[in-house]
Parts: C-alpha cells; structure tokens; sequence
C-alpha cells in the first residue's frame, strides 16, 4: 500500500494540474471566440484586425500569468507534503 502522504501530494497534484489544463483551454477557445466586434477594428502600422490582436496576446499572457500561479500552488503543495526541497 503506498503512503498515504504520497498519495494525497499526488491526488493534489494532479487536481491542480486538470484545473490548470482547464482553465487553459477556457480562455485558448472562449477568449478567441468573443473578438468578433473588435474584428472591425485595424491596429495602426500592423494591419491586423483589434480582436484578433488582443486575442493572440490575451491568451499568452493569460498563460505566462496561469504558469507563475501553478508553480506558486504546486511548490506549496510540495512544501505540505514534505516533497522535494532546496535544490530538488
């Protein structure tokens, strides 16, 4: 029977990880989906439609930003579960 500490670090884990994989995917389709009006719109010296141009950035810093949050929640995961350390 596996430890019960190792078994609830790796059932936190991997909740942390399938809200991160959801959330992703939220904002990589929903966010893209809702730029139709903005679409109208021409961003001076690029040509590229508004919508599209905030979509493209909006969903990468979204992700950079979702990134910082993950290591955030998964090195306190860590540190509950006693996994890990400096250097590890």
């Amino acid at each position: 029977m596996p430890d019960l500490n190792a078994r609830t670090h790796w059932i936190r884990t991997r909740k942390l990880m399938l809200l991160m994989l959801a959330l992703w995917l939220l904002f990589a389709i929903a966010l893209p989906l809702s730029v139709g009006p903005l679409n109208r719109i021409i961003v001076p010296y690029l040509d590229l439609p508004l919508g599209s141009f905030m979509s493209t950035h909006g969903v990468f810093i979204v992700f950079v930003i979702g990134l910082f949050w993950f290591v955030r929640r998964q090195e306190r995961i860590d540190r509950d579960h006693f996994v890990g350390g400096e250097g590890a």
